[in-house]
């Protein structure tokens, strides 16, 4: 990356990144933008991670939903590898969280209910993103949302699938996932809820001030979550048992299928 060319596009500025990866934001021949993703060359040399870094390309080439991020291009330019994706103009929701942005509080059903609908989306493709969050979800200045980041995301199957590592940022991932290393499609309610939960109160569900103490009661049956109305009273108690439906420990008292949370969220008003 020592000059402003890179496999046919222009860059045009750093964006972001850390750990394996590098973005930024660059030009095609057209003028389009796009951002531009690259493995770091520590990481480049080893093959699993090529593998791994290639992974969500290849899951994003299977999908077209207009709330998921497009690919553009996959390769490598010499021995770095990369791939160009769509440039959103947005910012995350998790700045619209920090910020109580009026995008957020004027549009909050919304955006939950278009995030609803992409991970259904997601599901009825065959796939689990197993990464939903607020940094993973953007928001355009007309409301709209683009879910990125599926590198973690796998193939879904009719059971529980047992992973070897819990995936994505614990405080998003679900009890069984913590402690069995289970994942589905109501792994994915879980972080859902989670993220809906912030979104209406700007708290999570589960805070302390020692991450043991919050893992904890993450995982026992015995400690429910802080109930949405009493960070925010103005939450409908229809809008927060859904969320708190989304967030049940057991998996069993957890919506079954995203298809029913949007059939919930339809009925509000």
């Amino acid at each position: 990356m020592n000059t402003r060319e890179f496999a046919g596009f222009s860059i045009v500025r750093n964006l972001a990144g850390g750990g394996m990866t590098r973005l930024y934001v660059a030009l095609d021949g057209q003028q389009n933008r796009v951002v531009i993703r690259i493995l770091t060359d520590e990481f480049a040399r080893h093959r699993r991670f090529r593998k791994s870094f290639f992974h969500s390309a290849e899951v994003l080439a299977k999908l077209d939903h207009p709330g998921i991020v497009k690919l553009v291009k996959t390769g490598y330019e010499g021995s770095i590898p990369y791939m160009a994706l769509q440039f959103v103009e947005s910012r995350s929701l998790r700045d619209l969280i920090l910020y109580r942005d009026p995008l957020l509080v004027d549009n909050v059903l919304s955006l939950m209910r278009q995030i609803a609908a992409t991970v259904f989306y997601i599901h009825s493709s065959g796939y689990l993103h197993l990464d939903i969050k607020p940094e993973n979800i953007l928001v355009q200045p007309d409301g709209h949302v683009v879910i990125i980041d599926f590198d973690l995301a796998i193939k879904r199957k009719r059971r529980p699938v047992r992973i070897k590592q819990i995936p994505g940022t614990p405080s998003y991932v679900a009890p069984e996932t913590l402690t069995r290393h289970l994942v589905d499609e109501e792994a994915d309610i879980y972080s859902f809820g989670v993220t809906c939960y912030e979104m209406l109160t700007y708290h999570k569900p589960f805070e302390g001030e020692k991450i043991e103490v919050v893992r904890a009661m993450q995982v026992d049956p015995a400690v429910p979550p802080t109930r949405l109305r009493q960070h925010n009273p103005a939450v409908p108690a229809a809008l927060e048992a859904l969320v708190l439906k989304c967030l049940a420990k057991n998996p069993a008292e957890r919506y079954p299928s995203m298809s029913l949370v949007i059939r919930d969220l339809e009925a509000l008003i």
